[in-house]
């Protein structure tokens, strides 16, 4: 476990030093370009017609995030160019190793959150008609969902396992899943764990984290 920390360290390491052995300019169309001192790689952040920001680098990677998926998770980013240059160092960093990779994120006219690459990986984020979020992830052929069911109850899948928190008839929380995991909460106990967590869905992801995975 320790020689597979190191190797990670070692690995980020080398790529943050690859991202700052570079230089960030700005070309005549307003666009930011990357270049490695070497001149080996090289990598831009450019506007479209659409105001969508397209990432592209020497080795046929492919980043492209809609006008819409910016402004609603990323406010103010497109016109800040300091932000921009970081996000382009960002991108240097995690896409460096790898080539060919392809990847989309957009919000469609349900106000939809969608990423997608071409590695089989597909995020679907939204809310209900209530305002509670559901979520449907896809890796490879398994696919994942997040959702709170009409009676309130938070449910996770992925392939055939299961999960959920809710209240049951007696108005106590109680988590259970697939695996035989089953725990109950008193009513001081959940009064600190929505002191601590805030919500039940950020608690219920703790317990997913810790049991589920």
């Amino acid at each position: 476990m320790k020689k597979l920390i190191i190797i990670l360290a070692l690995v980020l390491s080398s790529s943050l030093l690859f991202a700052q052995r570079g230089t960030v300019d700005t070309d005549i169309f307003g666009n930011l370009q990357f270049k490695t001192i070497d001149g080996q790689y090289k990598a831009s952040l450019e506007k479209n017609i659409f105001d969508d920001l397209v990432f592209t680098d020497s080795r046929k990677n492919k980043l492209h995030y809609e006008k819409k998926y910016l402004d609603k998770m990323e406010p103010g980013l497109r016109g800040d160019k300091e932000a921009q240059a970081r996000m382009l160092r960002r991108l240097v960093r995690e896409n460096n190793r790898h080539s060919g990779y392809t990847a989309t994120f957009k919000i469609d006219i349900f106000d939809k959150m969608i990423i997608e690459d071409n590695k089989g990986y597909k995020l679907e984020e939204s809310k209900d008609i209530f305002g509670n979020t559901n979520i449907q992830e896809q890796v490879g052929g398994t696919k994942s969902v997040f959702k709170r069911n009409m009676r309130g109850v938070l449910e996770y899948k992925e392939g055939e396992k299961t999960a959920s928190l809710g209240q049951d008839i007696f108005d106590r929380w109680l988590y259970k899943d697939s695996f035989g995991n089953e725990i109950q909460f008193g009513k001081e106990t959940w009064k600190r764990v929505l002191e601590q967590y805030g919500t039940d869905e950020k608690f219920f992801w703790e317990l997913l984290d810790r049991w589920f995975y």
